[in-house]
């Protein structure tokens, strides 16, 4: 059998770096400040203070200044000191995709991770603690300016892991190096926690609350003349409300006698931003009016995307007259081309537009929808298709990308498109309650996933899928094929139904097919069709970077079982390099690498580094336990033989033992890893005395109460059943259950009832 491309010999992975979802530029740019702003000279020198600590909590009510304040701080601020600023939005709620904008804002002010920026989109969630994170603490300590870090409308940040995230970067910032929090309310963080350790300075809504004198400055900007008892009048009215003031003044300019505006405002009733704003918006001509409504459903807008929208050339134009005459149009970037309305009148302009005209809200909605995902923009496509009320065209964008962006490492991402659709969407599509499936089968919700399938194998054949996939059949196959929850028969079998369906090279699903179905001929055994299988699917040049780590790894195992050790040992690096190219350490796949890389090391007699490949895989594997049971498999049998070489027996006597736990929810067709978990027990045994054995013997004995509890563990009684078997309360249960455990040196009722047949104390 063949084991090498047609030219006889491996090629080497082509690794490409590509965003799926090509992010905004206007995001990671700080808003270039404005003339007409005021100098509120002492909220800057309170910054200049603050700042002192490693995080600056900025938290106030929408329209309280908070950006408008902090840019002005940092466009004057002395002595050598950069800012990466970060605007968020709810998609930031993948912490990949958070991390990957706080990395690129972070390379834009010169402080650049020893990895490529692209390589955190894969990463997982505890992957971002352990490797993200301190690698930009690393860059940061290795600046020599002073560093700001800007988190702009934190508020939209919900994800728990995000905070924990941003809890560990504030807990470990450089000294240097300072974190400004910019949100509307107090973030989901250990505030209390922060305060107390010193680590927070905090500038609330009554801080940033303008002052009479400041008020007259923003009045004379626009050429307002009150008189000091109608600004008081002002002051109070408004509460200091900075906003507030704001669309008073663009309201009064051009009026013969604005203290006359001042009494008609503290004398109506109405909220005074509803109030101001309508005054605001009335006030321009119908083109512009029209211009602001139409724009008003867009998070961020360009001129490009203005002319889309609104069916005109002009876009440019009344954006250049906004930003001129309007304090509400603020621009995100240097070069002014991408822009967003204050969210106070963004908010207002829609009510207005929603209560004159609610037949073009969804129009709008689809237009935009239209506009973002002809340019690649599959989230803003998403929300907008939603918004317009189109969940089809919603869940057709989700259909073709949601498996591009979970080969990115944005699974998160994909969880959150589907949890939009709503699960009524997933049992009336089969396109999308296929990408449900997947990602089901990803994160070891086998309920769902079987749910999922049961509900699929119904269904007739649709042929092509918008994701690529021939057929539903063959997604079905894949699914089982690739995480084998159903153990090594059914894995087998679907991997060869998908082997059978997908055959076109050009399609990533070859390599899918391929590496299934190679991986299985693995784990029955059969080498030399594992190898031919495997070699197809890592030098398919459609295979995306985490099939092809796979392949090669799987490719590097059995390569090593066949004799050819130096072989072996260049598919594993090449898996190696295929996921530190793309980032892909955070993710359960790269295990296996680490798995093919550490025997590789081992065969080689490099004990050391051996050893810590291995415990590099096994703590991946922990922190993720999903994605199906075979690569925690091979690990651990991998784990127990280089565990052994190294002279760690009490080790390798214990991974071999979870091997063989985990190997006994499956009998049929176990033969060739049982063969495996022989030759590893056979180099246990023959290496001395039995370890479990001695440590047996210095375990404390079991009482006649845990003796009787362990022989009904050994039953299907539940721990409530045995307490009524014995007439015991179900805590007393838990608590001579816990000893035995104990006693036995294992952790679970699985392995308890293992070592009580060991000793034939059952």
């Amino acid at each position: 059998m063949s084991r090498t491309g047609e030219d006889g010999s491996y090629h080497r992975p082509v690794v490409t770096r590509r965003l799926v979802d090509p992010v905004l530029d206007a995001k990671l740019q700080r808003p270039p400040t404005r003339a007409e702003w005021v100098d509120r000279a002492r909220l800057l020198d309170l910054l200049d203070t603050a700042v002192e600590r490693p995080m600056v909590l900025v938290a106030a009510p929408v329209g309280f200044g908070k950006t408008t304040l902090v840019t002005q701080w940092l466009a004057r601020s002395g002595g050598p000191r950069v800012a990466a600023w970060i605007s968020l939005d709810s998609r930031d709620n993948d912490p990949v995709r958070l991390w990957t904008h706080v990395a690129m804002a972070l390379e834009r002010v010169g402080c650049r991770p020893k990895d490529d920026v692209d390589t955190f989109m894969a990463a997982h969630d505890d992957e971002v603690i352990a490797g993200v994170l301190p690698q930009l603490l690393e860059a940061m300590s290795d600046l020599e300016e002073d560093l700001v870090i800007v988190l702009d409308d934190f508020h939209l940040l919900q994800d728990v892991a995000c905070h924990t995230q941003v809890e560990f970067l504030i807990e470990h910032l450089p000294p240097r190096t300072h974190l400004m929090i910019l949100t509307r309310a107090d973030p989901g963080l250990r505030v209390a926690w922060l305060r107390a350790t010193g680590r927070l300075s905090e500038v609330r809504a009554a801080d940033l609350v303008f002052t009479a004198e400041e008020a007259s400055s923003l009045l004379a900007v626009e050429r307002v003349r009150l008189s000091h008892g109608a600004v008081e009048d002002l002051v109070q009215r408004t509460e200091g409300w900075p906003a507030g003031l704001y669309l008073a003044t663009l309201s009064m300019a051009g009026r013969s006698d604005p203290d006359e505006f001042v009494r008609e405002v503290s004398d109506g009733n109405r909220f005074i931003g509803d109030y101001l704003t309508e005054e605001v918006l009335a006030g321009h001509r119908d083109e512009v009016r029209e211009f602001i409504h139409t724009m008003s459903i867009l998070d961020r807008f360009s001129a490009s995307l203005a002319d889309f929208m609104t069916g005109s050339s002009s876009s440019a134009a009344l954006l250049h007259e906004l930003e001129r005459t309007n304090l509400f149009l603020v621009p995100l970037d240097e070069k002014r081309r991408w822009f967003r309305f204050h969210h106070l009148f963004a908010s207002a302009a829609r009510s207005e537009l929603e209560l004159e005209e609610p037949e073009r809200v969804p129009a709008l909605h689809a237009a935009a929808a239209q506009w973002f995902r002809d340019h690649g923009h599959v989230d803003e496509a998403v929300l907008h298709s939603l918004a317009s009320g189109s969940t089809s065209d919603a869940a057709q964008l989700v259909q073709v990308n949601w498996f591009d962006c979970v080969c990115s490492g944005r699974s998160a991402t994909v969880v959150g498109w589907l949890e939009s659709l709503g699960r009524s969407y997933h049992d009336s599509d089969p396109a999308t309650r296929v990408a449900a499936a997947w990602m089901a089968a990803m994160s070891g919700d086998q309920a769902a996933l079987a749910d999922h399938l049961t509900a699929l194998e119904r269904v007739e054949d649709l042929g092509p899928l918008p994701d690529g996939t021939r057929t539903v059949e063959s997604s079905i196959a894949m699914i089982q094929g690739v995480f084998g929850y159903g153990g090594p028969i059914e894995m087998t079998r679907g991997a060869q139904r998908a082997l059978e369906l997908e055959t076109d090279g050009r399609s990533p699903y070859y390599s899918v097919a391929h590496m299934a179905r190679g991986h299985a001929a693995y784990v029955a055994g059969d080498l030399d069709l594992a190898i031919s299988l495997l070699a197809k699917a890592a030098h398919n040049d459609a295979a995306p970077p985490i099939i092809r780590t796979l392949a090669l790894a799987c490719l590097s195992l059995a390569e090593a079982e066949s004799g050819h050790r130096e072989l072996s040992r260049e598919l594993a690096e090449e898996a190696m390099q295929v996921v530190d190219a793309v980032g892909l350490r955070g993710t359960p796949q790269a295990s296996l690498a680490f798995t093919a890389l550490g025997l590789a090391q081992a065969a080689a007699g490099e004990m050391t580094a051996a050893a810590a490949t291995i415990e590099k895989g096994l703590m991946l594997r922990r922190r993720n336990p999903a994605q199906g049971p075979w690569g925690a498999l091979h690990h651990l049998l991998a784990g127990s033989r280089v565990a052994l070489e190294v002279g760690e027996r009490g080790a390798a006597v214990k991974l071999a033992e979870e091997a063989s736990v985990r190997m006994d929810r499956h009998y049929e067709g176990m033969e060739g890893m049982r063969e495996r978990l022989r030759l590893v027990q056979e180099a246990i045994k023959a290496s001395g005395p039995s370890a479990a054995t001695s440590e047996a013997q210095e375990r404390e004995p079991l009482t006649e109460r845990e003796l009787e509890v362990l022989r009904l563990l050994h039953s299907s009684l539940s721990l409530t059943e045995i307490a009524g078997e014995l007439f015991i309360s179900p805590n007393t249960v838990k608590t001579h259950a816990k000893a035995v455990y104990r006693k036995l040196g294992v952790s679970s009722r699985i392995e308890a009832v293992r070592a009580a047949r060991g000793r034939q104390l059952v």
